[in-house]
């Protein structure tokens, strides 16, 4: 049980679907927590939006619950996560001047094409070290420019999701290098700002719109007097500068050495890891500044994870089935029974699309699970693999889960099996909010640095050991899932 004087830090965490705000004291325990549901729009044409006013109201009203009960005048500082690339717009006060857009808004495609197409895209990634996306900030900036020209002219800043929260809360612009480069925005080297992307992009001038960068540990900002009367929040409490979900999880989960990668099995199948040099062509999704510019993060991803259980459970169960429910369900199939195969990419990336392959007559609801189950495993498995060039060719050690698939020990088996490697999980419900408190708890003086705070504030609950039968079984099934996954593509690009 907490002291009833001990300090405390607050950390808010923002993701595709939902808020999640929590109060955790100086050991990564979590005292008080709510979560809060928002609006994201997906529109036909593909453009995926969130409305600023609404997102900051339900983040706000989140905040306030959470810190029913007395708790705020021990909160010694605060720290924010969000969901990386995209930007919301906003003025010199703060107001979104447009509906903030999420990274998996493909809009500004043609921007990134653009700039393949004329081999700009060559001195770009040198810059930032990054291969162009539809949904990265860069490119999103710069398509906005292009498109949108009267909302630029009222738009101050640029921001990322968690940085338009901390706007929210101090009034002041700010980011951190985690955001600025996995946005493709920062020249790793130098660590700044990559004007020649902007300037190869033909948009020099978005310059002016881009915040001051501060260490992810330091303070960034403070309680505004406006925030302190809404919440209990003492006034000028420190925000720390804090950090991009994934790199926020990656910290959470411990993860400060190239001995362990981070597999985040959420909406996104999201793996990172520490690498020891700067990476080169074939360049990766994210290529960020970690843990306040000393090592950098790598990360493969994409929109394959552990959400498509909770679709077929919705869409084709009819949510006849709880997800315990349905893994247990699974459990109950065998590894070495005969089964079908599923493709993970019910939300994407387009043009590919979920399937179920090779089913049978012997195929039920306990075997498609297990198949959904496996195929998340497999497309984790693969970014793995991705990223192993950027890693010395060699695996880490073990793999640390997050996200909702590590709450299930079968599934978590599943991973270790898959990957042949152990899986540990770690002792928090929300990895990336106590990524977020851990850059809070150095913010506000709780730590001297990252690396003492995460030993002291995350930890493993359990670890799970592949087991050598089913390596042997899940390495054949994954072969098989390749080449069945390779043959649907190139059909489809027929």
């Amino acid at each position: 049980m907490s002291n009833q004087h001990e300090p405390l830090v607050l950390a808010i965490d923002a993701g595709g679907t939902a808020v999640k705000v929590a109060v955790f004291d100086g050991t990564g325990h979590i005292v008080s927590h709510r979560n809060a549901e928002v609006t994201t729009d997906h529109y036909p044409d593909g453009r995926v939006e969130r409305d600023g006013e609404a997102f900051w109201q339900a983040t706000l009203n989140a905040i306030r619950e959470t810190l029913k009960g007395g708790i705020a005048e021990r909160i010694v500082s605060v720290g924010c996560t969000g969901f990386g690339n995209g930007i919301f717009l906003v003025d010199e006060h703060g107001r979104p001047t447009r509906p903030g857009i999420v990274s998996v808004d493909h809009r500004a495609q043609p921007v990134a094409d653009r700039l393949v197409m004329s081999g700009k895209h060559h001195a770009v990634s040198a810059a930032n070290g990054h291969r162009p996306w539809g949904g990265q900030t860069l490119i999103q900036f710069a398509g906005l420019a292009e498109n949108e020209p009267d909302v630029m002219a009222k738009t101050r800043w640029g921001l990322a999701c968690k940085d338009f929260i901390r706007f929210c809360l101090t009034d002041d612009a700010l980011t951190d290098p985690s955001d600025a480069s996995g946005g493709g925005l920062m020249n790793l080297a130098r660590q700044d700002y990559a004007l020649e992307a902007l300037k190869a992009l033909g948009h020099e001038a978005l310059a002016e719109k881009l915040p001051p960068i501060v260490r992810s540990s330091a303070v960034g900002g403070r309680i505004s007097a406006r925030i302190a009367q809404e919440t209990g929040l003492p006034e000028g409490t420190p925000v720390a500068g804090s950090m991009m979900d994934v790199a926020s999880c990656a910290l959470g989960a411990g993860v400060t050495t190239p001995d362990r990668m981070v597999f985040i099995a959420g909406t996104w199948a999201i793996n990172a890891i520490e690498v020891a040099r700067p990476v080169s062509d074939p360049y990766p999704l994210l290529n960020m500044l970690y843990r306040d510019g000393v090592a950098r993060l790598v990360a493969e991803g994409s929109p394959s994870s552990a959400a498509n259980l909770g679709w077929y459970l919705k869409n084709a169960l009819s949510d006849r089935l709880t997800v315990s429910e349905a893994l247990a369900l699974a459990e109950t199939c065998p590894v070495d029974s005969k089964r079908c195969y599923f493709m993970p990419y019910i939300h994407g990336p387009k043009p590919f699309q979920g399937s179920f392959m090779r089913m049978g007559a012997s195929d039920n609801d306990a075997s498609m699970i297990r198949a959904i189950c496996e195929g998340v495993a497999f497309e984790h498995r693969r970014h793995a693999e991705a990223l192993m060039v950027h890693a010395g060719g060699h695996w880490p050690e073990a793999i640390r889960l997050t996200g909702g698939a590590s709450r299930s020990p079968f599934w978590a088996q599943i991973f270790a099996d898959t990957s042949n490697r152990p899986v540990e999980v770690v002792d928090a419900p929300e990895v990336g909010a106590l990524g977020a408190a851990i850059c809070a708890a150095v913010a506000g003086g709780l730590y001297h640095n990252l690396n003492e705070a995460v030993a002291a504030m995350s930890r493993i609950s359990r670890r799970h050991e592949p087991v050598a039968e089913n390596v042997a079984i899940l390495e054949t099934r994954y072969r098989e899932f390749n080449r069945l996954d390779h043959g649907i593509k190139m059909l489809l690009e027929s």
